[in-house]
Formats: structure tokens, sequence, C-alpha cells
């Protein structure tokens, strides 16, 4: 066991600066109830939990004000602090913590990334990967999700080592997210039921990290994400690249015609690849589950987009369909509709699930299914990636794939790429581990394949 970073102690170690950092501004002595406060924020654990949790961290605030904590109380002193509204101070002494606040509303977290940023973006030498026809730093991202909500996650992602982003998906018209909670730790087994609690934690850094999320698809006016996309795309690197993802309402025609007006509002703020979001498993319908299924599961529907957006947009710019889970025959039946249209696909989005509390109450109120993300669904993932990947080759189409689905660590997003991908993208591995980018370069910036001669 370390010493102690109270008096007498090492004042060196992490845990020591963030408890001066506590003390500093005032924050040690609330440092327990402010952490039950976030526990309960949404709903009450069961009172034997609850009790073990307030003794945990009432136990943790006495060493800390005693300087009796040392380095082993760091996991627990992270989801003390975090849910306590203090990720913060972790993130400035660079503790891997969650980047985004899930207490905290979807507006709060627009402009303020919770997670830690690195002082130099780490690179793979100068060696370069081909995705979407530019030559980026290493072919890791993060995909159109709250991560990437404007200009301050871009940067931070950019920073961090994600070189593949796509801007979070931005609508015709301004739409309010799902009421809250939005976004939730799933610890346990998956099933066919999900079960999860908004207390639920898993320690950043855990390749098993999982997490069900129910934002809607929320997106500012255009009059608002017009100018912070136009310096959002300044932000990145010139080995760096950034997606913007759209979509459509309306039925029919009004649908294809609503893709095509944002897609093309996009593109005269400056994105150079447009990704079509047919894969949402989260729009808010008046179905039993209160959610709409995902529109690529009407093949037809989604080619009828897919066509509109490509006509009306310059034929220099780049254009990705993103797609759900699709089973074989479904999958097989659409690639080669899709493949002469785009220059890319990407998946798999979040797979729709049920999801409930431990207490049986559903964990979205309102909402009986949410997108399930990160390693409960590597496996899903994996397989869509190779048949996308399969399907591609035997066609001799050219389209770029884009895989996502259960990165969480350097083996994950090796799976991936191996599998075929030319670019691979995390969000729940990129919400729990801010670092994840840097160690994916670190591991195999020297020895990745298919990188681009120079």
């Amino acid at each position: 066991m370390s010493g102690p970073c109270g008096e007498g102690g090492p004042r060196g170690g992490v845990v020591g600066r963030v408890r001066d950092d506590l003390v500093a501004r005032g924050l040690l002595d609330g440092l327990a109830a402010a952490f039950l406060a976030g526990v309960t924020r949404f709903a009450t654990p069961p009172a034997a939990e609850l009790d073990a949790l307030r003794a945990d961290a009432e136990a943790l605030a006495a060493r800390l004000r005693a300087g009796e904590a040392g380095e082993d109380d760091l996991p627990l002193l992270t989801r003390v602090a975090y849910s306590a509204g203090h990720g913060g101070v972790l993130a400035a002494h660079g503790v891997r913590t969650p980047s985004y606040d899930v207490l905290g509303s979807y507006r709060d977290n627009l402009t303020t990334p919770v997670g830690p940023r690195l002082a130099e973006r780490p690179r793979a030498g100068d060696r370069r990967w081909r995705v979407l026809g530019r030559d980026v730093g290493f072919p890791v991202g993060v995909p159109a999700c709250v991560l990437n909500g404007g200009e301050e996650w871009v940067r931070f992602h950019a920073r961090n080592g994600f070189s593949v982003l796509t801007y979070k998906t931005v609508r015709s018209r301004a739409h309010e997210p799902n009421a809250q909670p939005n976004w939730t730790f799933a610890p346990r087994p998956a099933g066919e039921t999900v079960v999860s609690d908004p207390w639920d934690w898993t320690p950043p850094g855990d390749p098993g990290v999982s997490t069900v999320n129910s934002f809607g698809v929320p997106s500012p006016a255009p009059e608002e994400w017009m100018p912070d996309l136009e310096r959002s795309l300044a932000a990145v690197d010139d080995d760096q690249l950034l997606l913007v993802s759209v979509m459509g309402s309306g039925d029919g025609t009004a649908l294809v015609d609503d893709f095509a007006r944002v897609a093309c509002t996009a593109q005269e703020a400056g994105a150079t690849v447009v990704e079509l979001n047919l894969s949402c498993p989260n729009t808010l319908s008046g179905s039993p589950d209160g959610v709409k299924p995902p529109l690529c599961l009407d093949a037809d529907a989604t080619l009828a987009v897919v066509e509109g957006v490509r006509r009306a947009l310059d034929d220099r710019t780049g254009l990705v369909a993103k797609l759900s889970w699709l089973d074989g025959p479904a999958l097989a039946a659409l690639v080669p509709r899709l493949a002469p249209l785009v220059d890319g696909v990407a998946g798999i989005n979040t797979v729709a699930s049920r999801v409930v509390r431990s207490d049986g109450q559903p964990t979205f109120p309102g909402r009986a299914v949410a997108g399930l993300s990160g390693a409960a669904v590597r496996d899903a993932a994996l397989d869509a990636t190779r048949r996308l990947v399969a399907l591609r080759d035997a066609g001799g189409h050219r389209f770029d794939v884009l895989a996502m689905g259960g990165v969480t660590d350097v083996a994950s997003f090796a799976a991936l790429y191996d599998a075929g991908a030319d670019a691979v993208q995390a969000a729940s591995g990129a919400f729990a581990d801010p670092f994840l980018a840097r160690d994916c370069i670190a591991a195999l910036g020297d020895a990745l394949p298919r990188s681009v001669p120079r």
C-alpha cells in the first residue's frame, strides 16, 4: 500500500494532488453528500446498497480529511468525485475519468468535456492511413454521438489522438433531447432485457464497459450548429478527418427532401464528408416501445434517401451511409444497391434493447427501448464488419468501411481493423476512457498494416 497523502505523507501522488485540489476548492467537506446526491439523482438504490455506498464515501472522505488516503483509494475516489459532479477536478490531474457528465443535461455537456485532455496529441510518427480519400494520422476515432456534439468536443478528441471524428447528427430544425436520464452504465451481462441502474458504475479503462443511452436525436437549430461546425472543421489538423452526420424527418418524399436539405446545409458549412444517420434506435414515437425502428431496416426507403442526397450534394463531397446491425439476408440485399452511391458504410450503431432498472422499472421513463453499446455488442459488431467487408470484396465495390461497436481497448480496436475496416470508431470506449486513442497509437502505431507509402 502506498503512503498517505496528508501531513507527513508524500504529496506527489495523484490522490494527494486531487485531495489538495478538493480542499482548495472547498469541496472536500461536502464530498460524500454530493456523491449521494448524484447516486440518487434519477432513482434511489435499495437500502442496503445505498447504505454501503454511503459508508464507502464517508470513509473515503474521512481518510482524505485526515491525510490517510493512499493511491489504492484512486478507484473509489474517481467514482465518488465523478458522481459528485467533480470530474473536472480529476481530469485536471490526468485521472482517467468518463468524459461526459451523465448527471448533467445534454445542453450543459455541449461545451464542457469532463475527461482529461492530453498536453500533446499522440502521433504514429509520420505514418498515415487512407480513409475516405484522406490521409489520417491513425485510423481511430469517435462516431456521431453526444461526444462530438460541438467544437469543444471535437477539439478534445482531436487533441487526445482520435483522428476520424463524426460530428453529432444535425437536423434541419431544432430538436430537444429526451428527458433525463440519458446515459447509464450497464455492468451486468446483457440478455433479452438489459438491467441498468442510473447509479451503476464501471471503472474507467475497464475493457468490459457497456452502456445504454436514450438521447433521441437532439440537434440545435441550423443557425446554431452551422457556425459551430465551421469552427469544428477548422479545429482538426490536416491529418485528421471530421465527417458530419445528418438526419431528416418526415415520410416518403418529405423525408428524402429533408435529408437532402440538411446534407446540403452541412456542405455549405464546409463539410467534405456527410454521413447519413439511417440507424438510430432512439427516435421517439407513439409506439408501445416509445421509439421508431431504424430507417435502414426499410431497404427501399434507405435507397430513396441515399439517392436523393447523392443527387443534391456536390460530386466532391463524400457520402457515408451509417447502418445498424442487419441480419445476413438484409445486409446482403442492401449493400449492392448502396455501393454505387456511397464512399463509405459505417456501422454498427447502438443495438436497440429493452432496458430496465433492477427493480423492474424503466431505466429511461417512457422509453422501454434504448441503445446498447460497448463490450456487450462487440461480437455483433465484429460479425457485421466481417460480413460487410466480405460483401464489398465479393462485389468488387470500392467503399470504405468505418467500423464501430465494442471498441474499448487496443485488442477490440485491432479486431475490427483486422476484419478489414478502414477506420475504427469508439463511443462507449471513448466515453469511459479518453486515453483510448493514445493507447492504440502507442501499441500499434509502428506496426498497424495498410498505411499509405510516403
